[in-house]
């Protein structure tokens, strides 16, 4: 089986890694953010597996486009009053 990640990093408009279903990538060895040079943080698994099905899934994303987590699930209430803000950590300020 073939083995794919999803980075923890944000990946930058740069990245000409393939991008699969899950929203996992095969890393390019030319790829800037995730080539052969570096060693990014990544979440592996193996593509077709059962966590790879799970990423698949469709997603909720919070205001700011990130996904929210696996298992939010929408209240029966209007969008409008979701609780959806995004709980991401901000980028590291100098």
């Amino acid at each position: 089986m073939i083995r794919h990640a999803i980075p923890y990093g944000i990946r930058s408009s740069a990245c000409c890694c393939p991008v699969q279903a899950c929203g996992g990538i095969v890393p390019d060895a030319d790829c800037p953010d995730h080539g052969a040079k570096k060693n990014p943080a990544m979440e592996w698994h193996e593509a077709g597996g059962e966590r790879c099905r799970e990423l698949a899934r469709p997603r909720y994303r919070c205001d700011r486009g990130h996904l929210l987590p696996a298992d939010f699930s929408p209240p029966p209430i209007d969008p409008d009053y979701w609780d959806d803000a995004c709980r991401c950590k901000s980028p590291a300020r100098p």
